[in-house]
Protein backbone atom coordinates (compact mmCIF):
# COMPACT_ATOMS: atom_id res chain seq x y z
CA UNK A 1 0.00 0.00 0.00
CA UNK A 2 2.74 2.22 0.98
CA UNK A 3 4.32 1.92 -2.38
CA UNK A 4 1.33 2.40 -4.92
CA UNK A 5 0.67 5.77 -2.12
CA UNK A 6 3.97 7.02 -2.59
CA UNK A 7 3.66 6.25 -6.50
CA UNK A 8 0.39 8.23 -6.83
CA UNK A 9 1.30 11.47 -4.64
CA UNK A 10 5.24 11.87 -5.46
CA UNK A 11 4.71 14.54 -7.63
CA UNK A 12 1.79 16.26 -6.10
CA UNK A 13 1.98 15.87 -2.41
CA UNK A 14 4.38 15.41 0.32
CA UNK A 15 3.63 11.87 1.89
CA UNK A 16 5.17 10.78 5.36
CA UNK A 17 4.49 7.23 6.97
CA UNK A 18 3.92 7.43 10.88
CA UNK A 19 3.72 3.84 12.33
CA UNK A 20 1.31 4.83 15.04
CA UNK A 21 -1.20 7.33 16.39
CA UNK A 22 1.51 8.58 18.86
CA UNK A 23 3.21 9.81 15.69
CA UNK A 24 0.60 10.88 13.99
CA UNK A 25 -0.21 13.41 17.01
CA UNK A 26 3.13 14.44 17.39
CA UNK A 27 3.41 15.25 13.81
CA UNK A 28 -0.01 16.89 13.42
CA UNK A 29 0.75 19.00 16.43
CA UNK A 30 4.27 20.17 15.10
CA UNK A 31 3.93 20.51 11.40
CA UNK A 32 0.92 22.91 10.84
CA UNK A 33 1.25 22.71 6.94
CA UNK A 34 -0.39 19.58 7.38
CA UNK A 35 -3.87 19.83 5.24
CA UNK A 36 -4.79 15.70 4.99
CA UNK A 37 -4.23 12.92 6.73
CA UNK A 38 -5.04 9.19 5.08
CA UNK A 39 -5.94 6.49 7.94
CA UNK A 40 -5.84 3.07 6.44
CA UNK A 41 -8.38 1.71 9.14
CA UNK A 42 -7.11 -2.03 8.24
CA UNK A 43 -3.94 -1.70 10.17
CA UNK A 44 -4.87 -1.85 14.28
CA UNK A 45 -8.51 -0.23 13.50
CA UNK A 46 -9.08 0.92 17.02
CA UNK A 47 -5.80 3.50 17.52
CA UNK A 48 -7.44 4.94 13.48
CA UNK A 49 -10.82 5.48 15.23
CA UNK A 50 -9.41 6.90 18.10
CA UNK A 51 -7.14 9.32 16.06
CA UNK A 52 -10.48 10.56 14.11
CA UNK A 53 -12.10 10.88 16.95
CA UNK A 54 -9.64 13.06 18.75
CA UNK A 55 -8.75 15.07 15.50
CA UNK A 56 -12.33 15.90 14.77
CA UNK A 57 -13.93 16.06 18.58
CA UNK A 58 -11.01 18.27 19.41
CA UNK A 59 -11.10 20.90 16.99
CA UNK A 60 -7.12 21.26 17.13
CA UNK A 61 -6.58 20.19 13.78
CA UNK A 62 -8.23 21.64 10.56
CA UNK A 63 -6.77 18.78 8.01
CA UNK A 64 -8.76 16.75 6.25
CA UNK A 65 -9.53 13.38 6.88
CA UNK A 66 -9.87 10.13 4.52
CA UNK A 67 -9.96 6.81 5.39
CA UNK A 68 -9.23 3.32 3.88
CA UNK A 69 -10.60 0.53 4.59
CA UNK A 70 -11.35 -3.21 3.40
CA UNK A 71 -14.55 -3.42 5.45
CA UNK A 72 -17.66 -2.02 3.15
CA UNK A 73 -20.04 -2.11 5.84
CA UNK A 74 -22.72 -0.23 6.84
CA UNK A 75 -21.69 0.01 10.44
CA UNK A 76 -17.97 1.53 9.02
CA UNK A 77 -19.98 3.69 6.89
CA UNK A 78 -22.01 5.39 9.67
CA UNK A 79 -18.93 5.43 12.11
CA UNK A 80 -17.15 7.73 9.09
CA UNK A 81 -20.28 9.79 9.01
CA UNK A 82 -20.97 10.16 12.75
CA UNK A 83 -17.05 11.23 13.21
CA UNK A 84 -17.06 13.62 10.22
CA UNK A 85 -14.72 11.92 8.09
CA UNK A 86 -13.92 13.95 4.70
CA UNK A 87 -13.91 10.65 2.40
CA UNK A 88 -13.49 7.11 2.33
CA UNK A 89 -12.39 4.83 0.15
CA UNK A 90 -12.42 0.65 -0.21
CA UNK A 91 -10.01 -1.56 -1.36
CA UNK A 92 -9.78 -1.97 -3.87
CA UNK A 93 -10.22 1.51 -4.84
CA UNK A 94 -9.33 3.78 -8.10
CA UNK A 95 -5.74 5.70 -6.79
CA UNK A 96 -6.65 8.46 -9.12
CA UNK A 97 -9.72 9.12 -7.37
CA UNK A 98 -8.09 9.22 -4.51
CA UNK A 99 -5.17 11.78 -5.69
CA UNK A 100 -8.22 13.67 -7.11
CA UNK A 101 -9.84 13.97 -3.22
CA UNK A 102 -6.53 14.94 -2.02
CA UNK A 103 -5.98 17.62 -4.85
CA UNK A 104 -9.55 18.91 -4.02
CA UNK A 105 -8.48 19.81 0.05
CA UNK A 106 -4.72 20.51 -0.09
CA UNK A 107 -1.86 20.16 -2.09
CA UNK A 108 0.06 18.60 1.03
CA UNK A 109 -0.59 15.54 2.20
CA UNK A 110 0.19 13.30 5.19
CA UNK A 111 -0.59 10.10 4.90
CA UNK A 112 -0.80 8.17 8.06
CA UNK A 113 -1.23 4.02 8.28
CA UNK A 114 -2.73 3.45 11.88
Amino acid sequence: MNYLLQTVFEKDCRLVHVSDVFQAMFLLRSDKQVKAIIIDLDYHPQQGWELIEHIKTSRLFSVTVIVLSSDTSSELKEKCFELGVDDMFFKPFNPVDLLASVSSSSSFLQKIES
